[in-house]
């Protein structure tokens, strides 16, 4: 018996331990590097990374359970009960895209499992503790779900004694349910033959879907929320699984929360099965796999490159680059939060613009005011979260087998440049000239605003570039790692603040060209032009330069 005793306190320290290291990877870089900062000033006092990293994520979701109970008294839950569902679906949608993403990086991304194998860990308790690290990114669409779910429960609920077990049980079906169909669906597509050997594809088009999903299920809410709102009794057929839950709050004793609740649970009962029988006995080894798969091609790359002459050069770069994107699914994460960015802030004045017909009326004279909109987007575009910003950290250890080889690697440096330039702008392009047909903007001023924004998206991206290089990592679990190395907050308020300015200066440019004369108006708009040019060129090889010499002190 003490035995026993003795090996299971054993295998809870094990647990803990590598709860520990998995929180880190949840954690972002600038928030490790001052708790490192904190630890060199006081060496004596033993810092508990993980644990403060884990107490931030508790005050911010308390903050956040504060901030929505306040927004969610505000809801009419009474009068139109498709509020509650068509919030929950939205935050759902949103936590459920976050963990999935979060899910494949962590498990089948990350090359520390294979690592784990030797020592005595079960696999059990790996999957344990990796989980903790998919969940407390989601924390940001749960934490919501959860006070939309105390609210309904202490407005509306016959009884509280009986409300709280029904709260915890439904919330439970809920979360538990939506981890397990992806997490079956992840390993059961993960097995195939089609899938290793397409997988980074496969997980690609995944991403992408997750990425897309939250933006196109908010964009249909918001088309039909006006018919919602006006049928408060039909509750649209997408919503019915969530507005059983409304039933069960509400009406826990009729009919149709009964056999709600009763399908929630035989679904439940049904996916744990599943995941007991078919997912857990084989989805470490599956698991692993993959892994080796992904290291053979990276293997082979290596050799690809290494053994590249001069005459196919670029050739070589540009397939060794496809591939090194590809198979990152952070990378398209990445690609098509940056490029939606701009528009799903200004989603509601796109339709408003296009209403007024003023766009096709903007010809030279207006090209300043142009200029402005067009460095706006290339702004937004090209955030914290550009492609540049990771390019070479992307490489991981193999800067440096790079570096060995017997080429010229600073031709190498400018052609990835141009390569990482040309896969980051071709969704936003896409975008800009698809948006600019719609608006209908004139030939002339498209193509205006297409240079001014190509030449100010060149400078962005030597900046990051340099970024990269500067603050270079190579030891890395997923993309969020390399994302969140700078301090994300500054970053975001400074983004906000350059935005102010640039709106303020579409706004007074506006009025100026307003009062001088088609020929000075048009001069202003051709001479930012050049001068934007200029300081692209000026940035390509100030950045380029120094971005060769901080690779030569590595």
């Amino acid at each position: 018996m003490l035995v026993e005793k003795r090996r299971f306190q054993m295998r809870l320290k094990v647990i803990k331990k590598l709860v520990d290291i998995n929180i880190l990877y949840s954690s972002q870089e600038a928030n490790l590097a001052n708790l490192r900062k904190k630890q060199a000033k006081n060496p004596g006092k033993k810092v508990n990374v993980s644990a403060r990293v884990l107490s931030s994520y508790i005050f911010s979701s308390l903050l956040m359970l504060i901030m929505f109970i306040n927004i969610a008294f505000r809801f009419p839950f009474e009068e139109i009960p498709s509020f509650f569902s068509s919030m929950v679906a939205i935050l759902l949608v949103l936590a459920f895209s976050t963990s999935f993403t979060a899910f494949y990086n962590v498990f089948y991304e990350s090359k520390d499992l294979v690592s784990y194998r030797p020592y005595a860990f079960k696999e059990s308790e790996i999957i344990i503790a990796k989980g903790l690290s998919v969940l407390l990114p989601a924390l940001a669409g749960i934490v919501p779900i959860l006070a939309y779910f105390l609210v309904l429960y202490i407005r509306l609920a016959p009884s509280l004694w009986l409300g709280l077990p029904l709260m915890l049980l439904s919330l439970a079906l809920l979360f538990v349910s939506v981890t397990l169909v992806m997490v079956v669906a992840v390993h059961f597509l993960a097995q195939t033959t089609v899938f290793r050997k397409y997988q980074s594809i496969f997980a690609n088009v995944m991403i992408g879907i997750g990425v897309l999903i939250p933006l196109i299920f908010v964009l249909f809410l918001q088309s039909t929320f006006g018919s919602i709102v006006d049928k408060v009794r039909d509750i649209p057929f997408l919503l019915y699984p969530i507005h059983i839950f409304y039933k069960i709050a509400v009406q826990p004793f009729s009919t149709e929360a009964i056999v709600g609740l009763l399908a929630w649970i035989g679904l439940t009962l049904f996916l744990l099965y599943l995941t007991k029988k078919k997912v857990f006995p084989h989805f470490y080894d599956v698991i692993l796999l993959n892994s080796e798969e992904k290291v053979k091609k990276e293997r082979r790359n290596k050799e690809r490159i290494s053994t590249t002459n001069k005459k196919g050069f670029f050739r070589m770069v540009l397939r060794y680059h496809l591939t090194l994107l590809g198979q990152g699914t952070g990378v398209i994460t990445v690609l098509f939060t940056s490029a939606f960015l701009p528009y799903l802030m200004m989603i509601g004045l796109i339709s408003k613009i296009r209403d007024s017909q003023i766009v096709p009326d903007i010809h030279p004279p207006y090209w300043l005011p142009l200029f402005f909109i067009a460095l706006f987007i290339a702004v937004v575009n090209n955030n914290i979260t550009s492609l540049h910003s990771i390019a070479l950290s992307l490489e991981r250890e193999n800067v440096d087998f790079l570096k060995s080889l017997p080429f010229d690697f600073a031709r190498y440096v400018k052609v990835k440049f141009w390569i990482i330039f040309a896969v980051q702008s071709f969704l936003p392009v896409l975008i800009l000239l698809g948006l600019s047909l719609y608006l209908g903007l004139p030939i002339l001023s498209m193509i205006y605003l297409l240079a001014v924004w190509t030449l100010a998206s060149v400078i962005l991206s030597c900046h990051h570039y340099f970024k990269d290089v500067k603050n270079l990592s190579t030891n890395w679990s997923s993309i969020t790692d390399l994302v969140n190395r700078s301090n994300r907050i500054v970053a975001i308020v400074l983004l906000f603040i350059y935005i102010a300015i640039l709106m303020a200066l579409v706004i007074g440019s506006l009025f100026l060209v307003r009062s001088l004369s088609p020929i000075l108006a048009i001069s202003l708009g051709v001479g930012s032009l050049i001068l934007l040019l200029g300081l692209a060129i000026f940035g390509y090889h100030y950045y380029l330069s120094r971005i060769l010499a901080e690779i030569e002190k590595r």
